[in-house]
C-alpha cells in the first residue's frame, strides 16, 4: 500500500462520511495555524488543493478534498 493510500484510509476513518475538510478540521489534522493556511491560500503555495464553495466572495467558505488533503500528506517536501 502506498503512503497516499495510507494516509487517505486514515483521514476516511478520522472523517467518515465526509469528502472534505473545512479550515478548522485541517488544521488540526496537519498541526498547522489556521492562520497560516489562510496564508497559503492567499499565496497559492504550501497547503493542499483546495475549493471554494458557495455564491459571492465573502460568502464563500473554502474546504480540502480528502484526496487533497491525503496527497499533500503523502508528499515529502512541504513549504509553509
Amino acid at each position: 500500500m502506498s503512503q497516499y493510500d495510507e494516509e487517505l484510509k486514515e483521514l476516511k476513518k478520522q472523517f467518515p462520511n465526509k469528502r472534505a475538510l473545512t479550515l478548522k478540521e485541517l488544521s488540526s489534522t496537519i498541526n498547522i495555524s489556521i492562520g497560516t493556511i489562510r496564508r497559503g491560500i492567499k499565496n497559492g503555495k504550501g497547503i493542499p488543493d483546495f475549493k471554494k464553495v458557495g455564491s459571492g466572495e465573502k460568502r464563500q467558505t473554502v474546504v480540502f478534498p480528502l484526496i487533497s488533503v491525503a496527497r499533500f500528506l503523502a508528499t515529502p517536501e512541504k513549504v509553509f
